[in-house]
């Protein structure tokens, strides 16, 4: 029996650099083709700088290779693309590449990012990689935001180059046809998964602006409670900056943290709770009421992965009421004494 020729045997790197480097231009997704045995073939089509930095530590740089191999026999065996959690809570897709029906390389997709990161994770991480917050932070936002479905979207369309690229393999083909095709295929790519990133970034960019412009405190946590964001006016509001409160438990600013935690109980079986007044305490040490509406956060299978609420200071509310209920009680009082007076004149 024969050796197998290796992809490169059959397709030459120039072409298949260029079929790759359109599909990143048409998804916005850094890219590269890699070997059975995870050996790179091909130079990485627009690399993201966060996973040039984070694969300097040999650390995390052994385990995503881990990890990508065992994805590479899962797919091996089942024929199918793969999701792969690639590095931190970032994803990447595995895409086979076929010639005369057998797998012969891979094609990789990522990194992606499905939302915003949870800052307290992310704090963590820097200090493993010795860099700091706001620099892994805006390395992480420059990833593409997509969701899941869109990702697998991505892997699937890949197949349809990747059926290209089999078919210049085997015909021996002239590159330069097969690349205008290929360049159609990502036009099409360019209309449909560009469209939808659009859309999940104009949904995110109205969720900010909703965020960070109304009058009341917003924010958002974990299932555990670990504040992941908070508006810079529910801030202010608790006298704190912004990231003194982000990866703090919500009940740390509870007076009584039991009532948090009875809280979470109601709200987690209801999905949502109307005018809850907490007794908080601020940053001076100062105690006052407040008032939350809030309502937990589900991912795409309907299991509760956070909260998200807003509040509001009525402490001058509750205080009104008390002086209005003791100012009733002794103009009552008064009113009972003169009469009494003026029986026993």
């Amino acid at each position: 029996m024969s050796k197998q020729k290796s992809l490169t045997e059959m397709v030459s790197i120039r072409t298949l650099e260029k079929i790759q480097d359109n599909f990143s231009i048409a998804t916005g997704i850094s890219c590269v083709m890699r070997d059975l045995n995870g050996n790179t073939i091909t130079k990485m089509s627009s690399p993201s700088e966060l996973w040039q930095t984070v694969t300097k530590n040999k650390e995390i740089s052994d385990k995503a290779a881990k990890v990508l191999l065992q994805a590479f026999d899962k797919s091996i065996k089942t024929g199918q693309i793969e999701i792969i959690p690639r590095y931190f809570d970032l994803h990447a897709f595995l895409a086979p590449i076929f010639v005369d029906g057998r797998i012969i390389a891979f094609f990789i997709g990522g990194l992606t990012r499905f939302g915003n990161p949870n800052i307290q994770m992310c704090t963590e991480e820097c200090a493993k990689l010795g860099i700091d917050l706001d620099s892994f932070l805006e390395m992480y936002w420059s990833l593409p935001l997509v969701c899941r479905e869109r990702l697998e979207a991505c892997a699937n369309l890949f197949k349809t180059i990747a059926t290209m690229i089999s078919q210049i393999a085997k015909e021996g083909t002239e590159a330069k046809a097969k690349v205008t095709e290929i360049t159609a295929i990502n036009r099409f790519l360019e209309q449909e998964i560009m469209k939808s990133n659009e859309d999940l970034f104009e949904k995110e960019a109205l969720y900010h602006n909703l965020f960070n412009t109304i009058n009341d405190g917003a924010y958002v946590t974990d299932y555990d409670g670990i504040i992941i964001d908070i508006n810079q006016t529910g801030a202010n509001i608790l006298g704190y900056e912004r990231h003194e409160l982000i990866g703090k438990n919500m009940k740390t600013v509870y007076v009584h943290p039991e009532d948090r935690d009875a809280f979470l109980v109601r709200l987690y079986k209801q999905g949502n709770i109307k005018n809850f007044n907490p007794f908080v305490r601020l940053k001076n040490g100062q105690e006052k009421y407040f008032e939350t509406n809030s309502t937990v956060i589900r991912n795409s299978g309907g299991k509760i992965i956070g909260v998200q609420g807003i509040f509001r200071d009525i402490d001058h509310r509750i205080h009104s009421s008390i002086i209005e209920d003791v100012t009733t009680n002794t103009t009552i009082e008064s009113t009972s004494d003169n009469q009494s007076a003026h029986k026993a004149s």
